[in-house]
């Protein structure tokens, strides 16, 4: 191991601890908190869970800006400015529709950190470990978030007032995860002028076919996870009566448990392997997490508990994929680039399929919404291994 490959990897660690910690509480109890406590509507929820989509719309902005500079620091200053000051006015929250503008704000600086995270990863760590390094920071942040979520829960059900001073401390989390991401030693980065996000998306479509395809593929899986967000905590509030304890163990213990497991052993898997066989195996385990969700009702809380279960295991490897798959395709000094790309279409879909959830559990049932779910998933399994049949003999990009 080279002297910045290992310091690369304790910064990295470092700063998983922080936003694992941060993003355990947010991700377990952003849209809890709004319907027990200000008593959103399912429409405000639906809109509370599309500020981490819009965050990756706008990243291929933000990469524009950001592409035009040899150095990200300044950017991350910003972001962490920004995660303190928006978690501060949590004090001050009375409507939803303010508490909604606060966790928008919190989450927007999502849209630069992950492609500049990509980019470091890229340039400080050898195609033979980065999938296994990625895989032990991200057991980090999910071990530290498993923990982070149940403290949380525990006080929330003591009194749920508490969520302001909780959140508060979030921010000043992630604002330390932004600073330590930019002291991670890089190279020299090749500067390159603005480029406007939607023909950036076109361009790099047009000249990589196999990197289309991948992305077609996680588009569908994406709906079929991203149409439950609106769904799932409205369910687990409503229909299962959860409280804060039960809700952390469910989505903040059970939920990050088979990534904190799994993640460095799926980081091993995703060096070796090319990531449409290795993606569509996990898309087809993923499946049964709706149907788990479907059956609960009936069979108690217990099927609930399973079905978060089996989706942190699926998920120690989606979320490996997700965050550095982009890199396998990506010409050297274009892993951004092909990160923000990857991030907009994750955003493009994070707008459409919440809204197909709510309107789905509107209209119909929660039910419903897990059986469409579900058959998505498999959908998703079925194309991403045919798309690893038809481009078997890939190789990543040398760098």
């Amino acid at each position: 191991m080279t002297e910045i490959e290992r310091k690369t990897l304790l910064l990295h660690i470092l700063f998983s601890f922080f936003n694992g910690a941060a993003l355990g509480i947010v991700d377990s109890f952003r849209e809890i908190v709004a319907r027990k406590y200000f008593n959103a509507s399912s429409g405000l929820i639906t809109l509370l869970v599309m500020s981490l989509p819009m965050a990756w719309i706008l990243s291929s902005t933000f990469v524009g800006y950001i592409q035009r500079h040899v150095h990200f620091r300044p950017f991350l200053i910003i972001g962490a400015v920004l995660r303190v000051v928006a978690m501060a006015f949590m004090f001050m929250v009375k409507t939803p529709i303010q508490y909604i503008i606060c966790i928008w704000l919190f989450i927007l600086p999502m849209g630069i950190i992950n492609p500049i995270q990509n980019y470091i990863l890229a340039m400080n760590y050898p195609d033979s470990r980065r999938g296994r390094w990625f895989g032990t920071a991200a057991s980090v942040a999910n071990c530290i978030g498993l923990g982070s979520s149940l403290v949380a829960g525990y006080f929330l059900d003591i009194n749920q007032n508490l969520f302001r001073l909780i959140f508060f401390i979030v921010g000043i989390l992630g604002a330390l995860a932004c600073l330590i991401l930019g002291i991670i030693p890089t190279p020299h980065r090749e500067q390159h002028p603005f480029e406007n996000p939607v023909k950036l998306v076109s361009r790099i479509f047009k000249k990589n076919n196999q990197f289309f395809h991948f992305e077609m593929n996680f588009f569908i899986y994406g709906s079929a996870f991203l149409l439950l967000l609106p769904v799932v905590p409205i369910y687990l509030v409503d229909v299962m009566n959860m409280s804060y304890k039960q809700i952390s163990i469910a989505r903040g213990v059970l939920g990050k448990l088979g990534i904190v497991i799994f993640s460095p052993f799926t980081g091993r898997f995703h060096d070796k392997h090319e990531p449409f066989t290795y993606a569509a195996m996990l898309f087809g385990l993923l499946a049964l997490y709706p149907i788990l969700l479907a059956v609960s009702s009936s069979l108690g809380l217990s099927v609930v508990y399973l079905a978060f279960l089996f989706f942190s295991f699926a998920m120690a490897g989606v979320l490996i994929t997700w965050n550095i798959g982009s890199i396998y395709f990506a010409e050297p000094n274009r892993e951004v680039a092909y990160q923000s790309v990857h991030l907009t279409m994750t955003g493009v879909r994070g707008i459409i399929a919440p809204v197909i959830g709510w309107m789905i559990m509107s209209f119909a049932d929660f039910n419903t919404a897990f059986v469409v779910s579900a058959v998505i998933f498999i959908i998703a399994a079925y194309l991403m291994s045919r798309s690893g049949k038809k481009f078997k003999n890939i190789t990543p990009c040398v760098r």
